[in-house]
């Protein structure tokens, strides 16, 4: 630790039930007391040799989300699906792209993680608390942009009883729901090919069930209409979203502002927010929630929450 490196700080139940306006569980808190993440605050001159990535990151041509990007998540997704047939351990299903960098966001602030799998371990968190504080009372749950499953694995320990469904636009991803149903590893889960841009009507989406998303939105960009319209057709009685949010952010704040620009100049996901408050207005649909959660990776704090409801 250098001279002017903060102290070790750690994570706790506490402060997490502060930052997400929300309780936590006995079973949450417990998790969190165990995982023991510990961090430091940059001192000044790493945070600047890090702001200065995060610049750069913005001022290169970026790699823009979009349906174009499609194949790339079947390779990725299908890495996952290798070491998943290797292995048929859960974790196979954790994605490959946690832990790129050595600093991440927290709280507002550029901090180095001292624990191990940090970036991971906080978004776990994060889900589980949605998953307890708003899933709860629906009678079956889809994930929408579900990816290789692994959120979906924390949804069936909250509620065992519950039917699952994890849609996606890959191939792979229901490969690998498959793949875990035939290895024991989870029950009573369903994969369904699912593509937000055209969004399929024949989706079995009642108004019992729950949808979540979990920084998945972010690759339509603006291209959200018609999964909007789709929802409140079919009128889930909750839609949970982490993802992206510029509105959720204070851009009077430079590391606020470096996201929002970041994320807009990687096209992600934009206008949801204000198109959900037009349609709020409207009488169309009800927001219960729009709040930022502190997390994110280096360039990006991509977690805010959205919860809102068709009427």
């Amino acid at each position: 630790m250098s001279l002017n490196e903060s102290a070790e700080l750690v994570i706790t139940p506490e402060e997490l039930a502060r930052r997400w306006e929300g309780p936590v569980s006995e079973a949450l808190a417990q998790r969190v007391r165990e995982t023991n993440l510990r961090y430091h605050l940059l001192d000044q001159s790493a945070r600047d040799e890090w702001l200065l990535k995060i610049f750069n990151a913005i001022v290169d041509p970026p790699v823009r989300a979009g349906a174009h990007r499609q194949e790339q998540w079947e390779k990725g997704w299908g890495e996952n699906l290798e070491e998943l047939s290797r292995s048929a351990r859960p974790e196979a299903v954790i994605p490959r792209y946690f832990g790129k960098h050595e600093v991440v966001r927290w709280a507002g602030d550029l901090i180095r993680p001292l624990s191990p799998d940090f970036e991971y371990h906080i978004l776990s968190f994060l889900v589980q608390w949605m998953m307890e504080n708003f899933l709860a009372d629906a009678g079956e749950i889809f994930e929408f942009g579900c990816g290789p499953g692994y959120h979906l694995l924390r949804a069936r320990s909250l509620f065992p009883d519950k039917p699952l469904h994890g849609a996606d636009w890959t191939q792979a991803s229901q490969n690998i729901i498959r793949k875990m149903g035939e290895a024991g590893i989870v029950q009573n889960l369903h994969g369904h090919n699912f593509d937000f841009l055209n969004p399929d009507p024949n989706l079995p989406l009642s108004n019992d069930s729950a949808v979540y998303s979990v920084a998945a939105l972010e690759q339509i960009g603006d291209q959200h209409e018609s999964l909007i319209q789709f929802l409140l057709a079919k009128k889930p009685r909750i839609c949970v979203h982490i993802e992206p949010i510029d509105e959720a952010l204070d851009e009077s704040r430079f590391l606020d502002r470096l996201s929002c620009v970041y994320a807009r100049n990687r096209n992600y996901l934009k206008g949801y927010l204000p198109r959900l408050r037009e349609l709020e207005s409207e009488g169309r649909v009800r927001i219960h929630a729009v709040r930022r959660t502190w997390t994110g990776s280096l360039f990006i704090e991509g977690h805010s929450l959205i919860v809102w409801s068709p009427v």
